[in-house]
């Protein structure tokens, strides 16, 4: 009995343990790999049915939500201009340029789609020159406190008349028209106005009547500094009509 008993046990030897440990590691990862191939070959109309059964069993109180197309976007509301009515805003300039002497041959006048400043350069530089005269600076530090209160954007454009310039620091009214309306620029930021400004020079082409001219177009001048206050609005609004 005991030879029979010791040749069973050699015919079945015990299996160590960390086989065991080993093939339960092999089983894991399968199911894990399983699992990855299943989300990601996942159809979208499939998930989405489990998941709204999921909910409506779980949470049959949820509220439900319903996405409508629509044609067009004539249904959004469009946001409101952050800038002032031009008639009002030519109005108000009017009168804040009128209560200063320094201001006098300002003229201030409408365009469809905008308000402009027109500042004869005479006030401002000498002739052909980018040399500031004396107490120039001072309107524009009023005027620049003016502008900080009013959300349109704000364009200085430099025009120039014909006539070359003689004085070989500029190489043509081109350069002359953009380092005067950088020079406003410029001072108007010193003086508190903060936001961006676009400047633009035009020399002599004029551009600032492009369109319709404006009734006062006698008065101002070739040589001059422009302070051009865009509308913020596309469209024009019920009593912006003239």
């Amino acid at each position: 009995m005991s030879m029979l008993g010791h040749h069973k046990q050699q015919r079945e030897p015990v299996q160590p343990g960390w086989m065991i440990t080993f093939a339960d590691l092999l089983a894991l990862l399968l199911t894990f790999f399983v699992l990855l191939f299943s989300m990601n070959t996942v159809q979208y109309e499939s998930w989405k049915a489990v998941v709204n059964t999921m909910a409506d069993e779980f949470n049959q109180n949820r509220p439900k939500i319903a996405l409508e197309e629509k044609d067009s976007s004539d249904h959004l509301t469009p946001s409101a201009s952050a800038g002032l009515n031009l008639n009002y805003l030519r109005v108000l300039l009017e009168r804040s340029i009128g209560n200063h002497a320094s201001f006098e041959g300002v003229t201030v006048y409408r365009l469809r789609d905008r308000v402009v400043i027109s500042i004869p350069a005479d006030l401002i530089f000498k002739r052909k020159d980018t040399v500031l005269l004396a107490g120039a600076v001072r309107p524009l530090e009023t005027l620049a406190g003016t502008l900080a209160q009013i959300k349109n954007k704000v364009q200085i454009a430099g025009h120039t008349d014909p006539a070359p310039i003689i004085n070989g620091k500029f190489r043509s009214n081109w350069e002359l028209s953009m380092a005067r309306a950088r020079i406003v620029a410029g001072i108007l930021t010193k003086s508190g106005y903060k936001k961006p400004m676009t400047v633009l020079g035009f020399a002599d082409t004029g551009n600032a009547f492009k369109g319709k001219a404006p009734k006062p177009a006698a008065l101002v001048k070739a040589e001059r500094v422009d302070i051009v206050i865009v509308s913020e609005s596309r469209q024009e609004g019920l009593y912006d009509l003239f």
